[in-house]
């Protein structure tokens, strides 16, 4: 049932008898078959499906239209213009589908929803239409030329289709200028722009489906130029492009990466094709490292390594060397240790050792460097290699050297480290280190250091568990709890009598507290859940107060909470059997606030 209509039978065989004339008038190979609430939703998602399914209702479906086993049609959504899209189906279901929305890149969003909605419960409200090359090859040549100027009146972007070259049905066609279809692509850029910002791949899906076509007539040459010079625009425009809408630019690289993948798996036999579709692979990932490394370069990154033979990587390696070389700058390090990895990963079956510690060197890849070191039991290097590493480097090294069984000489290291670094890890590394081996004393000194850095309740508990495996517990707590007491330090106080069941030393520290910090209310409510059983009233005084200070703010929401506290008032008042005292106090709280209907309105819903 779809908006209050029955859904018709959704059997293939049933769909196709249905069918059977409109694919007998249009020629259709597959008619497009009735699906299910359930394969909708699927295919959407639970969420996308609930959301399209209002969409549906509200009529948000513009002009559909049945083309073969396509579906497709306009989606009125959150911006200006209508969303355009489409899906394919096959006798076995959804094959396909896609929306020029935000997030409709696979077809996955609620306005795909809408439309296989629409045409379940509408199917005759979609207009059939001639597959596209049929009714191209109906026209003549003048029909064909009025047809395009009229689209380039309506979509005067598309005047610059005319300047790039359409693939032949053959895979030795002349090479395309690229920079046709730069112009091409920055304009489709410029002109997706609204109030809303920039909106998506728009008439860059024409552009790249070009290289498209070109990919499908197995002109592997001209498609990679098109699919890098879509790359190259959309990174020129980089900075007005990503934004906000940052889904936008993966979408279209990633398909530019793709496109050009496809472009290396397929040519085998042409060595300059198979080179221009590397080297637009490896632009990609040099482009995404000079923007900070937005992850786009990480697929390019992997097509390089899994198809690229022994030779092409030789010649990939050499650019990644240059540009490692190149990446001299202050703020370049990411970008050597990029470069250098992707190097390594390059020449892993040719590289010697000392090559290998060369690359590790240059680009500052210090993690690689100290465990190839290790492994060749070169541990005087690797501990002058560390002595020079940052406190945030030293910690990932440790466990490098931990690996390695040499975790005991990196601690004089790391011990000497600590004297001045305020990096936690490293003090909890060497602590664990001394624990592991049962040197309970030299950890019990470090775990000190660490509670005196961020006193808390999880550290204190470390301190009170090797304290005791020392049976020093009773005098090492007395000197914390004294300290923290001295230094005002009633949160933590808190926390630990709240932990060691404690209540009456908890009540008073957490109000304390409240004198001395603004930020007492959670501590409050734990307490007071704790006090509810042996100290009712002291709990029932702080809900109290907390229900006073919610409504003292003001707004419904506000009200909501001030509820939740009353009602824990109103329990314990019945659990003390003070009945009368809860509807005195209840009585004189909605006097005190009568102007206020919101709130009134909020204590009758809660049953106060």
């Amino acid at each position: 049932m779809v908006g209050g209509v029955a859904v018709r039978d959704f059997s293939h065989t049933a769909a196709c008898g249905e069918l059977q004339g409109i694919k007998e008038q249009a020629n259709m190979r597959d008619p497009f078959p009735t699906v299910s609430e359930g394969a909708i939703s699927d295919w959407v998602g639970s969420r996308s499906f609930q959301r399209g399914r209002s969409y549906f209702k509200s009529g948000a479906i513009l002009d559909p239209r049945l083309q073969g086993n396509t579906l497709k049609a306009w989606c009125e959504g959150s911006r200006p213009q209508p969303y355009h899209l489409w899906v394919v189906c096959g006798t076995e279901g959804i094959k396909e589908a896609d929306c020029s929305c935000p997030v409709g890149g696979g077809g996955r969003c609620k306005h795909v929803a809408a439309l296989l909605l629409t045409w379940s419960d509408q199917p005759d409200s979609f207009r059939e239409v001639e597959e596209l090359d049929t009714n191209l090859e109906r026209h003549s040549k003048s029909e064909l030329i009025a047809l395009i100027k009229q689209m380039v009146k309506i979509h005067p972007n598309l005047e610059s289709l005319l300047a790039t070259t359409p693939p032949e049905d053959s895979r030795s066609s002349p090479l395309v200028d690229p920079e046709s279809y730069r112009r091409q692509a920055a304009l489709a850029i410029r002109t997706s722009f609204d109030d809303w910002g920039w909106g998506g791949a728009g008439d860059l899906d024409v552009v790249l489906g070009s290289g498209d076509n070109f990919l499908a007539k197995s002109d592997y040459a001209n498609a990679g130029i098109v699919y890098q010079a879509v790359a190259q625009e959309v990174f020129e425009h980089f900075e007005i492009v990503y934004g906000e809408e940052g889904e936008h630019i993966h979408e279209v690289v990633n398909r530019c990466v793709q496109g050009l993948g496809n472009c290396l798996t397929a040519e085998d036999g042409n060595t300059a094709a198979r080179e221009q579709a590397l080297q637009a692979l490896f632009e990609v990932f040099r482009l995404d490292l000079d923007y900070g490394g937005y992850g786009l370069g990480d697929e390019a990154e992997g097509l390089i390594l899994e198809h690229a033979d022994d030779d092409e990587k030789r010649v990939v390696a050499g650019w990644a060397r240059t540009a490692m070389l190149a990446a001299t700058g202050q703020y370049d390090s990411y970008r050597r240790q990029a470069y250098g990895s992707i190097l390594l990963d390059l020449e892993a079956d040719h590289l010697d050792n000392d090559a290998y510690l060369e690359i590790c060197r240059e680009s500052g890849l210090l993690d690689d460097l100290v465990d190839r070191l290790l492994t060749l039991g070169r541990l005087d290097e690797a501990l002058a290699e560390a002595g020079r590493a940052g406190d945030s480097d030293l910690l990932t090294l440790a466990e490098i050297f931990g690996a390695h069984g040499y975790d005991r000489r990196l601690e004089p290291l790391v011990a000497k480290r600590i004297e001045t670094t305020r990096i936690d890890g490293l003090v909890v590394w060497l602590k664990d280190q001394h624990e592991a081996r049962g040197e309970l004393a030299e950890a019990l000194v470090l775990a000190k250091q660490l509670l005196d850095q961020y006193p808390g309740l999880a550290r204190y508990q470390d301190v009170r568990e090797l304290s005791q495996r020392l049976g020093i517990w009773q005098a090492t707590r007395s000197e914390l709890l004294a300290e923290w007491a001295a230094t005002r330090q009633y949160g933590v106080l808190t926390d630990v009598y709240l932990e060691e069941g404690e209540i009456d030393l908890a009540l008073k520290t957490v109000r304390q507290l409240e004198q001395v910090s603004h930020y007492a209310g959670d501590r409050l409510i734990r307490v007071a859940q704790a006090a509810s059983e042996t100290r009712p009233q002291a709990a029932v005084e702080i809900y109290q107060e907390q229900a006073e200070q919610w409504i003292e703010a003001r707004g419904r929401k506000r009200y909501q909470e001030a509820c939740i506290h009353l009602t824990k008032v109103r329990d314990l008042y019945r659990q003390m059997s003070q009945e009368s005292e809860w509807t005195d106090f209840i009585a004189a709280l909605r006097e005190r606030h009568r102007r206020l209907r919101a709130l009134q309105d909020e204590l009758s819903k809660a049953g106060l």
